[in-house]
């Protein structure tokens, strides 16, 4: 019995070492799962920073009001109604056909189409790029897929609108969001549709999503020529990597799509390039003679446009937020190897020639589609037209997209390069790299957080008083008068009633037909302002 109770004990000692064993195996998985969560915290600041500029312009939706051409849009289709204004549009002011159609829904209900347009372009830009990001990311296996799809769309979002100088077109303005941001926005969707359609085995899903690639392409091309070239550079290419893998079942479906979405966007342009009101409006926006754009004087225009655009966007420090943010979730990525894609574009072996191109491909698209975009404004307003910051955001949201995927490589290779590292090194310089780029990201976010407050303060204490001098009109109408008496409120730069002297005063047209009135002209209290100055020079009767 003494054996048996010796060898008794000792499997009893081996069994609790092991069961100790275990659980402090255990406790160290926790543990390894846990601490990666806690790094992962660090993206909170600057997606917080994100998300309160994201806001900030949201919830300042019911603060906008007419500018600019809103004034005319939006008196002529009180005044021709919406099948007159698209016909008056289309054959004698722009050519635009879905722009105009997109402006009869905007102002339709008087102004609350362009109180909600600021949260609409909002919401789905952000949804819409994290849900791209997201299936991309999952199909990868890569760590907290939604947590980051979900930061970098924030931020993506947050740079697109609040980064720039313009902010007030690109977001609260109908004229310029119709024509430049929105199209972006329908060809994300549209790509949501492609990557859902191609993964699902219903025919009828993937009948729909051709159908709608075909009107969105349509709708796209017809909307105006800079996001018609950004969106033609891309389809184009994703077209050729398709080709290239035709003997794949796979790549079937997307060359279809492919193959529709250009051939709408080509016939939603010739719409748009063969109209009247094209015609009309490239005769009218420059009247000196310009160089041919494929002379070697025009193309000297067109670089020195192109290399302007990107100098004055590069000074922006805001927009190096996208790569800092990209390596802050790659760097958080890195404790897991992704999965090898066997997707027709993308499997096989990645030879050098491969990676190089893979590499090099997303910045060379950039800089196609940017050149594009300036080409076609010098072309459509003459050699001043690459000013026209506006139109920028048609190459700005893949352009910062591209900026934060590279940002994320960078990140994704550099930890897994520090991960092979000595622990006792390994880890700190880890923590650092994560540290610096959370800080930097959210200084960098943080810093256009004071500007774009200010401008919701102006939209504000604007709108109130564009309400106040509403009123008044509508008084001095309700009294009989014709003439009546008006306070021009303008907000960052916009073209507002009197402010032509020299040439005729469309604004003040627009808004008298607005009104419903014969004729507007100043009111006292603004011809008592320094602003009213060069008013009163051309018309020293008034006082």
């Amino acid at each position: 019995m003494g054996p048996d109770l010796v060898t008794s004990s000792a499997s009893v000692g081996t069994e609790r070492a092991a069961e100790t064993s275990v659980a402090h195996d255990d406790r160290s998985t926790g543990q390894s799962r846990r601490r990666p969560w806690l790094w992962a915290l660090l993206m909170l600041p600057p997606a917080i920073v994100a998300v309160h500029l994201l806001a900030l312009g949201a919830f300042a939706s019911p603060a906008v009001r007419l500018a600019a051409d809103d004034w005319c849009a939006a008196a002529r289709i009180r005044a021709y109604g919406s099948l007159g204004f698209i016909d008056y549009y289309y054959f004698k002011v722009n050519g635009r056909l879905v722009y105009h159609l997109a402006q009869v829904l905007v102002f339709a209900d008087g102004l609350r189409g362009a109180r909600v347009l600021p949260f609409v372009l909002i919401v789905t830009l952000t949804v819409g790029i994290f849900i791209v990001l997201y299936l991309a990311l999952r199909h990868l296996q890569w760590r907290w897929a939604a947590a980051a799809a979900g930061f970098l769309a924030v931020v993506v979002s947050a740079l697109t609108f609040f980064a720039g100088n313009v902010v007030y077109q690109i977001l609260f303005w109908p004229a310029a969001t119709v024509t430049h941001t929105l199209p972006a926005i329908l060809a994300i969707w549209n790509v949501i549709l492609l990557m859902v359609a191609a993964r699902s085995p219903r025919r009828w899903v993937r009948v729909t999503a051709v159908v709608l690639a075909l009107l969105m392409g349509f709708a796209i091309g017809s909307l105006g020529e800079a996001f018609f070239v950004v969106s033609g550079v891309y389809a184009g290419t994703a077209l050729l990597f398709a080709l290239l893998a035709r003997r794949d079942r796979r790549a079937r479906f997307p060359i279809t799509w492919l193959a529709v979405w250009l051939v709408g966007m080509l016939a939603g342009f010739a719409v748009l390039y063969l109209s009247p009101g094209q015609r009309f409006r490239t005769v009218i926006s420059y009247t000196q003679e310009q160089s041919s754009p494929l002379s070697v004087g025009g193309l000297s225009e067109t670089v020195d446009g192109w290399l302007n655009s990107w100098e004055m966007i590069l000074s922006q420090p805001a927009y190096y937020t996208a790569v800092v943010a990209g390596l802050l979730v790659g760097l958080l990525a890195s404790g897991a190897a992704l999965r090898r894609t066997s997707l027709p574009f993308a499997g096989g072996s990645w030879t050098l020639p491969r990676r190089l191109l893979v590499a090099v491909l997303p910045a060379v698209l950039v800089a196609i589609a940017s050149f594009g975009v300036i080409a076609g404004l010098r072309y459509g307003y003459g050699p001043g037209g690459w000013g026209y910051q506006r139109a920028w955001t048609s190459f700005l949201i893949p352009a910062i997209g591209t900026a934060a995927l590279y940002g994320a490589a960078a990140g994704y290779w550099l930890g897994r390069r520090v991960s092979g590292w000595q622990r006792s090194v390994a880890v700190p310089v880890t923590a650092a790299l994560l540290g610096v780029a959370a800080l930097f990201s959210t200084v960098l976010l943080g810093s256009i957080v004071p500007r774009n407050t200010a401008l919701v303060h102006e939209m504000t204490l604007r709108a109130e008083a564009w309400d106040q001098n509403t009123a008044a009109v509508e008084q001095q109408i309700r009294e009989g008068k014709r003439i009546v008496r008006f306070t021009p409120t303008p907000i960052a730069t916009s073209t507002e009633p009197f402010r032509y002297t020299a040439t005729p005063d469309w604004a003040g047209n627009c808004a008298a037909v607005y009104y419903g009135v014969d004729k507007l002209i100043p009111s006292e209290e603004w011809l008592s302002t320094p602003a009213s100055a060069d008013w009163r020079a051309q018309h020293p009767g008034v006082r």
